[in-house]
C-alpha cells in the first residue's frame, strides 16, 4: 500500500514538473516571434514593435500605411487567398519571405508572375563561412536600397518571373542554382546572377518576395545590413508603417501542440464551471480517503 502511494506520488510530481516546464519553456518553432533563440522571430518583433497576427481577419480593413510580413510554411485556403488579394489591393504591402514553401500560392492570388524557384542558391565565393550562407552586395538604386551594403541569405533560393517587377537585389555572377543536388556546381547547374528580391505595385498596394526567410531569424538578423533591408522593405507604401507579423502558417512542433493543450486545460479549469468541478473531484477524493482509512481501522478490529 505506502509502495503504490509513493509511486503515485512520484508520477503526480513528476507530471507537475513536466507541465511547469512545458508552460514556461519558450517556444522553439521556426520564425516564431516568441521564440528567443537563434531560429526565432523575437529580434524582429521587438525591433520593429510588430503585431502579431493569427488570421488575416485581424488585418486592418484600410490597410494603406501597414506591411505584413509573411513566412508562408502552410497551405493556404481560398479564402486566406481572396483576404490578402484584397489587402494588396487596397494599399497594403506584402513581404513574402519563401524559400520552399507556400509562397508561390500568395504571389499568384495576388496575380503575380514571379515565383520561387524553390531550388538551393549557393555562392562558392562571395559567402559568409559557406556557400549555403550567400552574400548578396548587387542592389537597384531604390530608396529601398539606401544605406544597403550587403544582406546575408541562409539556404536561399532565387526568383523567377521578375521581367514585370522591379528586382531589389541579386546573387553575384559565382553563383549558381544547386540543380543537380551535390552542392558542387556541375554543367546543368545554371549560373548567377539570380534575383533574390524583388517588388511589384498591385493596384493600391505592393507585393514584395524575398527569396529566404532566414535574414530574420534572430541567428541572422544582425548579419550584414539584414536589419536595415526590411526595415527599407517596409516602409515602400509609408515612411511609419504598422507592421504585422503572420504566424498562422508556421510548422508546429511538438512542444506548440503541448503548450496549446495546456491553454485549453487551463482555460477549462479556470473557469467558474472548470473550478468547481475541481473543487468537487478534490472532495470526493479526499471523502474516499477518509472512508477507506475508517473501512480499514474497522476491519482491525
Amino acid at each position: 500500500m505506502k509502495t503504490s502511494k509513493l509511486l503515485l506520488a512520484l508520477t503526480l510530481i513528476l507530471a507537475l514538473a513536466l507541465t511547469i516546464v512545458i508552460w514556461f519553456y519558450p517556444p522553439n518553432g521556426d520564425f516564431r516571434v516568441e521564440n528567443p533563440f537563434w531560429n526565432g522571430f523575437s529580434t524582429i518583433d521587438v525591433k520593429m514593435k510588430a503585431t502579431t497576427i493569427d488570421s488575416f481577419d485581424n488585418l486592418p480593413s484600410n490597410p494603406t500605411g501597414t506591411a505584413l510580413l509573411l513566412v508562408p510554411y502552410e497551405p493556404f485556403s481560398s479564402s486566406e487567398l481572396n483576404r490578402l488579394s484584397s489587402y494588396v489591393s487596397h494599399g497594403g504591402t506584402l513581404v513574402v519571405l519563401d524559400d520552399y514553401g507556400y509562397g508561390n500560392q500568395v504571389l499568384n492570388a495576388v496575380k503575380s508572375k514571379m515565383m520561387f524557384s524553390g531550388v538551393p542558391m549557393l555562392d562558392p565565393l562571395f559567402n559568409y563561412k559557406s556557400k549555403q550562407l550567400p552574400i548578396i552586395a548587387n542592389f537597384a538604386n531604390n530608396t529601398i536600397t539606401a544605406n544597403i551594403t550587403s544582406i546575408v541569405l541562409n539556404h536561399a533560393t532565387c526568383l523567377n518571373g521578375t521581367s514585370e517587377a522591379t528586382i531589389i537585389a541579386s546573387s553575384s555572377s559565382f553563383s549558381f542554382l544547386d540543380v543537380s543536388g551535390p552542392g558542387s556546381s556541375t554543367g546543368n547547374d545554371p549560373n548567377g546572377p539570380f534575383p533574390y528580391a524583388a517588388y511589384q505595385k498591385i493596384d493600391q498596394g505592393y507585393i514584395v518576395a524575398l527569396a529566404d526567410p532566414s535574414i530574420l531569424i534572430n541567428g541572422m538578423i544582425n548579419q550584414g545590413n539584414n536589419l536595415q533591408f526590411i526595415n527599407n522593405v517596409v516602409k515602400l507604401n509609408g515612411n511609419k508603417p504598422q507592421v504585422f507579423v503572420d504566424q498562422s502558417h508556421l510548422s508546429t512542433t511538438a512542444l506548440d501542440t503541448a503548450k496549446a493543450d495546456l491553454a485549453i486545460v487551463y482555460s477549462v479549469v479556470s473557469s467558474p464551471f472548470g473550478t468547481l468541478s475541481l473543487i468537487a473531484v478534490i472532495i470526493v477524493l479526499s471523502l474516499n480517503s477518509v472512508y477507506r482509512k475508517r473501512e480499514w481501522h474497522a476491519e482491525k478490529r
